[in-house]
């Protein structure tokens, strides 16, 4: 399948362009004579005849009665045939590239995130939580208890070893210990400088380098930067930072250590950096990276355990674990994932050429900002599979390694996890401006054009609402933080407290309390959230609402002037795909037979009549009913229809009425032309029995006589299906 989408990839994006860039070329340097082209004559056909005649002018008379004056407009038909064209192209892209993300999706992701957390933040009978940890003293015994002893559990009994919650889940590698230190011990405002100097052990200088450090146990990495040793990849992929309860920490910075795969070795690396202090006063934050995988739901869970020290001596845990699928073999996937994807390349195959195909011919479009939110769009799908394409490489080079691992290496599988995360970003933007996108061809709605037009006539007054309601919660926000930041993990920095002030004004407390609020004292604090409430979810959001509504009021006023006596999108469609409708409303479950009720057709047709009269008497009186009403209460009337619109009807139904009548004239010729003909072959027929001989055989007579018949009874079936058809 690769193979043959990369073929067409090339055939379609780059063989057919060059191909006629060539041909063009030969054109326009050495011209040719072009090839005496015969003109195309009509097959003779010897049956059509006048009856023909009739029943295609029939069906071009009923086409022509649906093509009234409204039909047209050639520009606006230009136009609703492009949108249709857009429509097609861009609606099947946006709903195959959401089946995309939902066939992909999996549920079993989530629920193993959250297994994760609970297995590693809570105490489970002998094995300690990092939930648990209140000093920095602590975690050493938590990584004894969690992660080396739970995942030795079975190897005193002469059993594989295997984690004590999962058999299922296996550790690949090793766990690495990473931990920052600060080289001054100042806390502010300031971003924290963390050390990069090489110690020996105990933290000592000067530093020394032995001759036998890299063939014996590396008891000098715990005191090595990790700048070292990092390559060009994680330079990368790996050059961000965490963001901590307490401050931001660097990934490609601090000093790291390895535990071994053996329960006895990872013991002695322990009890090494305990006597040897490795984790001290100096240290701002621990790192616990390791990389679990499920065979049984083929899910690689890649964790980092964080422990913060404060300068107050305690302890801030937390867990960021990412569940993700980074092995996915062709052959395994359902039939419904391998169906969906191969429509998904075939439709970016197809879109990438209609765009290129416009552009070559019309290069003035690519100063539209659509057709550059195309390009976007093309170039994002080429980076998603650029992305797949570099994570399965990494991927495989990582299990290749995994094969001949040793007992202190580690394997990264976080790189793969980010370009994993990055592209479902990347897919997260498709969607999204395909939306856009999407939305833009949707202009044929009045509803959508009544939005753009507003949003285009108040820009400027909601700009202005929007940085009035921005100035107010920053206030609140800032007045919440200093009084309620030293009590309050809401309210702690600005950005949380503006947030955490947004959503209780508009009530979504179910993760604060009020007496978050009350460290001020209860009266300050409930009137100050009284504050907030009156003048960001009443005052601010109801003049905005109101600004909106005047532009509302404004943008339907311009819309109606602009769309008046224009035919809808939908009516547009009506008549331009008539035939494929018409087959539809031909089948017989839309086709409604007539009833008799055992009633003869003319009581049908008087109680049919009876009741239209009947309703439209009732109408009637609903109208006058109306109108009192309207002229009692303080509305006005709606306006009576102007000169322009009542001639533009009055010809409209001209129209219509000429139409039918040029249909019944061509119905009754049809009738017409069948009687007469059946009459002039039967006479035609009798004159030729009485002037055939008389002294032929009597069996050749009979023979006539059934060959003669035979073609009457054909030419009566023929007579009855054209009338039927009439």
């Amino acid at each position: 399948m690769i193979t043959i989408v990369i073929v067409l990839f090339f055939q379609i994006v780059i063989a057919e362009p060059i191909k006629f860039v060539l041909i063009s070329i030969d054109y326009a340097c050495w011209p040719g004579k072009m090839p005496n082209f015969k003109p195309c004559k009509p097959d003779d056909d010897e049956n059509y005849n006048r009856l023909d005649f009739l029943k295609q002018r029939l069906k071009s008379l009923r086409v022509q009665m649906l093509i009234t004056e409204r039909y047209r407009d050639v520009t606006l038909n230009e136009k609703y045939k492009s949108i249709t064209q857009d429509l097609f192209v861009y609606g099947r892209c946006l709903i195959v590239l959401s089946c995309l993300v939902l066939v992909t999706r999996d549920e079993l992701l989530y629920h193993n995130t959250e297994a994760l957390q609970i297995l590693f933040m809570e105490n489970h009978t002998d094995y300690i939580g990092l939930g648990t940890i209140v000093h920095l003293n602590q975690l050493l015994d938590f990584v004894e208890s969690s992660l080396v002893s739970a995942f030795d559990f079975g190897s005193d009994e002469g059993g594989a070893n295997y984690w004590i919650h999962s058999e299922g889940t296996k550790m690949l590698g090793v766990v690495r210990l990473r931990q920052l230190r600060l080289i001054n011990e100042k806390f502010g405002w300031g971003k924290p400088e963390f050390s990069n100097v090489k110690y020996m052990p105990d933290w000592e200088l000067p530093y020394r380098r032995l001759h036998y450090t890299d063939k014996y146990w590396r008891i000098y990495d715990p005191w090595l930067p990790i700048s070292d040793s990092f390559d060009f990849t994680d330079a990368i992929l790996m050059n961000f930072e965490h963001v901590g309860q307490f401050q931001n920490y660097p990934e490609l910075k601090g000093y790291v250590t390895m535990l071994a795969r053996s329960k006895q070795n990872s013991m002695k690396i322990l009890d090494f950096l305990s006597e040897y202090h490795w984790l001290t006063f100096n240290t701002s934050a621990v790192f616990l990276d390791f990389t679990l995988y499920n065979v049984d739901a083929n899910i690689f869970s890649v964790c980092t355990l964080r422990v913060e020290q404060t300068p107050f001596g305690s302890a801030i845990p937390d867990i960021d674990c990412d569940s993700v699928k980074l092995i996915e073999e062709l052959e395994q996937l359902p039939y419904m994932d391998i169906i969906v994807l191969i429509i998904y390349i075939v439709v970016v195959l197809q879109f990438t050429q209609s765009f290129i195909c416009t552009v070559w011919y019309e290069p003035s479009k690519m100063k539209s900002i659509w057709y550059k939110m195309d390009l976007i769009i093309i170039v994002l799908n080429i980076l998603v599979m650029i992305l797949i394409a570099v994570r399965a490489t990494l991927v495989q080079g990582m299990l290749k390694r995994l094969e001949g691992a040793n007992k202190l290496e580690y394997l990264n599988f976080r790189a793969p996890s980010r370009l994993h995360s990055l592209t479902t970003i990347l897919i997260g933007f498709l969607i999204c401006l395909m939306t856009l996108r999407v939305w833009k061809i949707l202009q044929f709605s009045k509803v959508f054009q009544l939005f753009t037009q507003t949003f285009a006539l108040a820009w400027k007054a909601l700009a202005i609402t929007m940085i009035m309601i921005l100035i107010i919660l920053m206030a609140f926000g800032i007045a919440f933080a200093t009084i309620n930041g030293n009590n309050s993990a809401h309210f702690i920095r600005l950005l949380t407290s503006i947030i955490t002030a947004l959503c209780f004004s508009f009530g979504f407390s179910s993760e604060i309390k009020p007496q978050e609020v009350f460290h001020g004292g209860e009266f300050f604090g409930m009137f100050m959230y009284a504050s907030l409430g009156f003048v960001v979810s009443v005052l601010l959001i109801n003049f905005f609402i109101i600004t909106i509504s005047e532009f509302f009021s404004t943008a339907r006023a311009e819309r109606d002037a602009k769309t008046k006596r224009r035919i809808s999108f939908f009516e547009f469609l009506r008549v331009e795909y008539n035939d494929f409708i018409s087959f539809f409303l031909k089948l017989s479950c839309f086709r409604k037979g007539y009833k008799r009720n055992n009633r003869t057709v003319a009581e049908n047709i008087e109680r049919i009549v009876e009741h239209r009269i009947a309703q439209d008497i009732e109408r009637k009186a609903e109208l006058r009913k109306k109108r009192s009403i309207l002229s009692a209460s303080t509305q006005k009337p709606p306006p009576p229809k102007d000169e322009e619109t009542l001639q533009a009807e009055y010809r409209e139904r001209i129209e219509h009425i000429l139409a039918i009548s040029s249909i019944m004239k061509t119905q009754i010729e049809i009738l017409k032309h069948l009687l007469f003909s059946n009459k002039s072959m039967k006479k035609q027929k009798s004159s030729k029995n009485d002037d055939d001989n008389p002294y032929l055989d009597d069996d050749l007579n009979m023979d006539e006589d059934e060959e003669s018949d035979d073609q009457t009874t054909e030419q009566k079936d023929n007579t009855k299906k054209d009338e039927n058809e009439v």
